[in-house]
């Protein structure tokens, strides 16, 4: 694989240097179903019109774990390449004291939501109605999960701390950006999510979160994405004495027009190279604060072309866009000579684009 992404930027050479914001789109896209796995042999408790999900171990440890799926294919343009995506929430009731890690895992087979609601609270569940999803079932009473508690993929898409009441927000995460593009790519295979204790070890811990029936704080995916053409920048330079570093695309990301690498803020008459990739990492690498790598952690990374960074921490280069590649999305992050930096260079924010 390396060798291929070395080959292909070889024959385009820097034109895929050439992005960043111009133009992306943010939707805001609210769960279209949403239910409750209770814990429970007989297969027979949901809450598929209930105002809450559930997610963490109750006072008698029994487990309870929130589904979610979003109609991304509904919302974001086919051919659409997926910048970031954030799963925002709100926790109504906990009786826990301390965030609970929890694990975001890619649901493999497809389940339902039916017209229960749960009693009370909503922690004890209800009782299911025709294809509702269950401990046991994926649509009650008719076809059941192959494992009880879900079929999930066994690797983690995110982990993030739940906090114990409030809105919060799931980090950014390359796994979720590589489900939401698959579900864009591929409706046929979006069956959401499954939120779980990390631990399912840890009585009280259950968290009761406001579903898509509630009045406010509703399961919403924001996601930000591109289209051929298009370019955006991520992050935040490392600072230096004029400011932060900062790197912009500017032009047309038209296969045979031109597109400039644009710096401003940089160390005055230095040496500059800018690096890409074909992956974005979203939250980053710090290596001081304020100070951070968005290349990805692992796969190729691709030197470009130096240039000089002026006496005003100015520095401009043109470059023609080949007409092959169309729909090539790719990251970019620029890296200069600072002698007065604590790590004697800094770097850029990252710029990410698609070719049209």
């Amino acid at each position: 694989m390396i060798h291929r992404r070395t080959s292909i930027f070889g024959a385009i050479g820097a034109a895929l240097l050439a992005t960043t914001l111009t133009a992306q789109t943010t939707v805001n896209v609210v769960s279209n179903i949403d239910n409750t796995l209770y814990e429970d042999l007989a297969g027979a408790t949901s809450n598929g019109a209930g105002t809450s999900v559930f997610c963490g171990l109750t006072g008698g440890a029994s487990i309870r774990r929130a589904l979610l799926r979003f109609d991304v294919a509904g919302s974001v343009p086919a051919g659409a390449s997926i910048v970031a995506v954030s799963l925002s929430m709100n926790v109504g009731q906990s009786n826990d004291t301390v965030p609970m890690i929890t694990d975001v895992h890619r649901v493999s087979r497809s389940w339902g939501e039916g017209t229960s609601v749960a009693v009370g609270g909503g922690g004890a569940g209800g009782t299911a109605t025709t294809g509702d999803a269950t401990w046991l079932h994926r649509f009650f009473n008719t076809t059941t999960w192959t494992t009880a508690g879900g079929d999930y993929v066994a690797s983690r898409s995110a982990t993030f701390p739940m906090p114990v009441i409030g809105p919060f927000t799931v980090p950014a995460s390359p796994g979720l950006v590589a489900d939401v593009q698959d579900w864009l790519n591929n409706p046929s295979t979006n069956f959401g999510w499954v939120l779980k204790a990390q631990d399912e070890t840890i009585a009280v811990t259950a968290r009761r979160i406001n579903s898509r029936e509630a009045a406010s704080g509703r399961p919403t995916l924001a996601v930000t994405y591109l289209l051929p053409g298009q370019s955006a920048s991520w992050g935040t330079g490392c600072p230096t004495s004029f400011g932060n570093f900062s790197f912009t695309f500017t032009g047309s990301m038209v296969g045979g027009q031109t597109a400039f690498l644009s710096h401003t803020n940089g160390p005055a008459n230095s040496l500059a190279i800018n690096i890409f990739a074909l992956e974005l990492n979203q939250p980053g690498i710090d290596l001081l604060p304020g100070c951070t790598v968005y290349l990805p952690a692992s796969g190729a990374w691709i030197t470009g072309f130096g240039f000089v960074i002026d006496g005003a921490g100015v520095g401009t280069l043109p470059w023609p866009l080949p007409t092959a590649y169309p729909g090539l999305y790719f990251m970019s992050q620029t890296v200069a000579i600072d002698p007065a930096a604590p790590l004697g260079f800094v770097l850029s924010n990252a710029g990410v684009g698609v070719i049209q």
